[in-house]
């Protein structure tokens, strides 16, 4: 037999045998191929593919870029620009101590206004100073002296009487100059002009105060210190009886609602004050037409007799003449006030 015939059987068992190897680890490397991505099937997804940060993910601004801060859920309210011509009459009211000061409010500058009581009698007298700060800068230094005399004991308050001393109702003139230009306040408003009776933009400046610019202010009682003041005197336990404003200079004692009807109670005040001090009564008459006054503002709207009184000079305190007015005040039997006046009132109603 030829040896390539004897060899044939054995090449094909080898090719057989080979064949089966190769299609024996083609399974298995199948079945391993499958294993492996059934495991890799169980890998999270993100391990998988690239994290994207959703288009919704806020990214830190630059710092070279600096953004606002977004705005409170509460806004901060807006400063009303009207005044309150009422105070709030659930307001809890400070006590106002025996021999005590109250400070009652502050000036455009943010000094204090600050009130003095003397006494606790249900008959209650004021002494108010200083309206027109360092132009009359004397009304104050006597408003000092009188407090003095008061804690002193030169002048005893009766156990029937309250007095109240506000001894600069205009600080903030005070404080800019002893002269023509402490008269207005800081926002160069004519504190007494600034009160609600008979008040008025502007005036006829003929016979009237000239010397620098000056204003009644844009309403009444747009000014912080004459607010203070009427909410003082709006108080429930405050009831004037008689009320006197120091002024300067050399005009003489002037009655609420003086020159066109001033009224009988407070004429007889002016008078009486006028005979114990020497001061002119009548006083004198330049003509200057009064507006949005103090002691007319007090006349009608609590039926109280009210006086201005002006001292002799810009520079003299005249104080044997006012500790004797002092007095007067304290000891005159006024009746008791009655029912607030309307503010509507005629002004035949003066007081």
């Amino acid at each position: 037999m030829p040896a390539s015939t004897s060899r044939a059987p054995w090449r094909a068992a080898l090719l057989g045998i080979g064949l089966g190897l190769a299609s024996g680890l083609a399974v298995v490397g199948l079945l391993a191929g499958l294993w492996w991505l059934g495991r890799r099937a169980t890998v999270p997804l993100p391990t998988l593919l690239p994290t994207v940060p959703p288009a919704s993910t806020p990214t830190a601004p630059s710092a070279a870029t600096p953004t606002a801060p977004p705005p409170s859920a509460t806004p901060a309210p807006t400063p009303s620009a009207s005044p309150t011509l009422t105070p709030s009459p659930t307001a809890t009211l400070p006590p106002i101590p025996d021999r005590g000061s109250l400070v009652i409010g502050t000036s455009v500058e943010g000094r204090p206004l600050t009130v003095y009581r003397f006494g606790h009698g249900p008959h209650q007298r004021m002494v108010v100073a200083g309206i027109h700060g360092g132009y009359e800068w004397n009304t104050v230094a006597l408003a000092e002296a009188l407090l003095d005399a008061l804690r002193q004991g030169r002048i005893t308050v009766p156990p029937e009487v309250t007095l109240f001393v506000l001894p600069n109702l205009n600080p903030d003139g005070y404080e800019r100059q002893k002269g023509v230009l402490g008269r207005a306040n800081a926002h160069g408003v004519d504190l007494n002009r600034n009160f609600d009776w008979n008040w008025a933009p502007d005036w006829d400046r003929s016979g009237c105060w000239a010397y620098a610019p000056i204003t009644a202010g844009p309403a009444p009682f747009s000014e912080p210190e004459t607010q203070a003041l009427r909410d003082f005197l709006l108080r429930p336990d405050v009831h004037l009886e008689a009320l006197v404003s120091y002024h300067s200079a050399a005009l003489g004692v002037f009655p609420a609602g003086w020159p066109d009807a001033p009224g009988p109670r407070s004429t007889r005040l002016a008078q009486a004050i006028a005979q114990v001090t020497g001061y002119r009564y009548p006083p004198a008459d330049g003509g200057c037409q009064l507006t949005g006054q103090l002691v007319d503002w007090v006349a009608f709207t609590f039926d109280t007799p009210a006086v201005d009184v002006e001292l002799s000079t810009h520079q003299d305190l005249d104080l044997p003449q006012n500790l004797a007015a002092l007095r007067l005040l304290l000891s005159w039997e006024l009746p008791a006030a009655t029912a607030t006046a309307s503010a509507t009132a005629t002004p035949t109603a003066r007081r």
